[in-house]
């Protein structure tokens, strides 16, 4: 088969390797549909994301049908469409011990999604309702994300959010912002084609380039500022701007990943004068089924439109990095 292996910076080649076989007895073999390219994948591109270390078939947002079958699994078939949860946890370390196994100190991964075929466990599958197209269906990861930050800051109905970026992330959660009960999402993001579609999703979009950000946050919430903030991109400065514009009282959340080496500057007195709680948000514990169950409810079809095949992953992900439509797929 052929598969994208990432062997460090800017180095990322389609080779041929064998088709992974099962072996033990819960393992479900799955022939790939569609892999969505994520902000992660093109900072390993960058050799900014030390989680993981080369080389490796990477991948992460994949969807795809059983092709072949353990002797011990029970609850799929040979031919049921799946979304796959990649990432496995110890179950040993503290942390997994203490119901927080997304802060697990020994995180396994098996080969991802860039690839025709892939081979993991039965728990890692989830069978994807009737009528939802594989493309849709390669969103549940993001959402499952988007979800678990919803989780954690616990949004109050009528409250009103800054999303900070229009990309994947920042468009799914204004759609879950809005769905839990906040009155208002307003939208940062310098890109047109990205404010346009954060529009469609109910955003009030703003452009920081041209606009007069903390002038329009002003008028939409009568003087006070959000009582949330959601930097979706992970950028330093980012987290900056966030404390001086959420409500006194509010919650700032980092859900991007930003750069290992970004260093935000802040004043330890504005927290203190605000009342300004900091969050952040790490991968996606307990939510990927509920993401499968949120998918046919949301406005996903503008998200997606760019498509690139395997032998072209490289160029997709570089495409994510320049800008070019929001979630783009690669299909073997």
């Amino acid at each position: 088969m052929k598969a994208a292996v990432w062997k460090g910076p800017e180095q990322l080649d389609v080779e041929d390797m064998p088709i992974p076989s099962v072996k033990d007895p819960y393992d479900v073999q799955v022939k790939v549909a569609a892999c969505g390219v994520c902000g992660t994948d093109v900072h390993m591109l960058d050799g900014k994301f030390p989680m993981f270390s080369p080389p490796r078939v990477i991948g992460h947002e994949y969807v795809g049908s059983v092709s072949a079958l353990g002797s011990a699994v029970t609850k799929l078939t040979v031919g049921d469409r799946v979304a796959v949860e990649q990432g496995l946890t110890c179950g040993r370390c503290y942390y997994c011990r203490d119901g927080r196994e997304n802060l697990c100190e020994s995180r396994l991964a098996h080969p991802g999604g860039y690839a025709e075929y892939t081979c993991v466990l039965e728990r890692m599958c989830h069978k994807l309702p009737d009528g939802l197209s594989f493309e849709v269906a390669a969103l549940a990861e993001p959402v499952a994300c988007a979800l678990r930050v919803l989780d954690i800051v616990e949004i109050r109905s009528g409250d009103i959010a800054l999303v900070q970026g229009g990309g994947t992330i920042g468009c799914i959660m204004t759609q879950l912002l809005l769905h839990s009960g906040v009155s208002k999402v307003i939208l940062s993001e310098p890109l047109a084609h990205r404010r346009a579609i954060a529009k469609e999703m109910g955003a009030i979009p703003v452009d920081p380039k041209t606009e007069d950000l903390p002038a329009i946050l002003k008028r939409e919430t009568e003087g006070l500022g959000p009582e949330y903030t959601f930097d979706c991109v992970g950028n330093a400065r980012l987290l900056e701007q966030a404390i001086e514009l959420v409500q006194k009282g509010g919650t700032v959340c980092v859900v991007g990943v930003a750069d290992p080496e970004g260093v935000a500057s802040i004043r330890p007195y504005r927290l203190f004068e605000k009342e300004v709680k900091i969050m952040s948000s790490l991968l996606r514990p307990y939510t990927f089924a509920r993401a499968i169950r949120w998918l046919p409810h949301l406005n996903l079809r503008p998200i997606l439109g760019v498509e690139y095949p395997l032998a072209e992953t490289k160029a997709a992900i570089q495409a994510l990095r320049q800008g070019k439509g929001l979630k783009i797929l690669v299909k073997p």
